[in-house]
């Protein structure tokens, strides 16, 4: 596996010029998915190691390296590379067969001047999602899962995604040609969950499978899509431990939020950190709370793990239409229902027309699905369906 590095990097590792290999060679398929440019840049002013695979344009972030880390970089490099993978759910013997392939690590200067310019919007992409960068992490898990789904542009070229280029590359490196083989390089765990809104005398959940792999704040994103939230007000999940504090994961650490913080009753932690793995297998119920104001709350429900092929979440089924975004909580939705279920009521024709941009859509399971698809890069409510 050659790694081809800036001078920065270069000078940060010790390496001597007599010790470089050549950089060449390394331009087509299957060379170029062997080797990596490499620069070690500032984010947020904390340095950073980011590796861009040359011929799939992913991305790779080693944050804040250490002294240590420099001393022991091919197996920093090894780890990175294994762990990005993973968290997109490529199998683990698929990576190893890869590892074997590109064989012992070695270190060139950069290849060209195209080469560079293309890791350097590889940092901008990076750059531009750094709030995702968790300064308590060496490797970092979720930039790559969504600078993965950039679209990346090349000339005349269609544009591509890296994440889907790295897994038919994967998949042709295997001895595999044909379409299906991209789905057999991969092999997720997906946590079958139930997410019921507590509301007494109502029936009202959906059922959705989530990779293993996702965060708290993919969850987020997939409650307020399945529910159809306007994804307007905070909110926050908290996982009940009885051998010590509970956990509460919050929305984020903006300074006003974490004015409001509980430190002795609870252990806080920022959703876009927590990986689903951490909490499911141990807890098996989670309550998320959205819009602390009307206060809804949901309870979710680990029901089982099924394997699959296939890294997205999923819409399965659901029963029963959420209260209206504003509505004014329990007390507010009853006299909602009232309100609306009685036509000779002097107000109805007003909360019919209020309701229409505030109640739940009448979506698909085919459209809920396909919003899911993109929801790892974020949600934000649309007007237009």
């Amino acid at each position: 596996m050659l790694i081809q590095c800036t001078k920065s990097l270069l000078d940060q590792l010790g390496i001597k010029k007599s010790e470089l290999y050549p950089p060449e060679v390394h331009e087509q398929f299957p060379n170029s998915f062997m080797a990596w440019h490499a620069n070690f840049v500032s984010i947020n002013r904390k340095k950073a190691i980011v590796l861009m695979n040359n011929e799939t344009r992913y991305s790779i972030v080693i944050y804040r390296p250490s002294k240590k880390d420099f001393s022991k970089i091919n197996e920093l490099i090894r780890e990175a590379i294994t762990t990005a993978l993973r968290m997109e759910g490529v199998r683990k013997e698929v990576i190893e067969a890869y590892m074997e392939k590109a064989g012992d690590i070695t270190f060139s200067k950069t290849a060209s001047r195209s080469m560079v310019a293309k890791m350097n919007s590889a940092v901008r992409e990076i750059e531009f999602v750094q709030e995702y960068l968790d300064e308590k992490t060496r490797i970092q898990r979720y930039i790559s899962m969504i600078t993965g789904n950039f679209i990346q542009l090349s000339g005349k070229d269609p544009g591509f995604y890296p994440i889907e280029k790295m897994l038919k590359c994967l998949s042709l490196i295997s001895g595999q040609e044909d379409h299906e083989a991209v789905e057999d390089v991969l092999e997720i765990d997906l946590y079958q969950l139930k997410i019921k809104i507590n509301l007494e005398g109502h029936e009202i959940w959906r059922r959705v499978l989530v990779p293993y792999t996702y965060s708290f704040r993919h969850l987020h994103n997939i409650i307020q899509s399945v529910f159809d939230w306007h994804n307007a007000h905070l909110h926050e999940f908290v996982v009940e431990r009885a051998e010590r504090k509970d956990l509460k994961i919050m929305m984020d650490d903006d300074p006003e939020t974490m004015e409001y913080l509980d430190l002795e009753a609870f252990e806080n932690r920022q959703e876009r950190f927590v990986g689903l793995e951490e909490i499911f297998p141990t807890y098996g119920e989670v309550v998320y709370e959205y819009d602390f104001g009307d206060s809804w709350v949901h309870t979710i429900t680990l029901e089982k793990v099924v394997k699959s092929n296939e890294f997205r979440a999923l819409f399965v089924e659901g029963i029963g239409e959420r209260p209206p975004e504003d509505v004014g909580g329990e007390g507010g939705y009853e006299e909602y229902l009232r309100i609306i279920s009685d036509v000779n009521h002097p107000e109805h024709e007003d909360m019919k027309i209020w309701a229409e941009n505030q109640k739940e859509r009448n979506i698909s399971k085919e459209k809920i699905n396909h919003r899911l698809k993109h929801i790892i890069k974020g949600y934000r409510y649309s007007y237009f369906l």
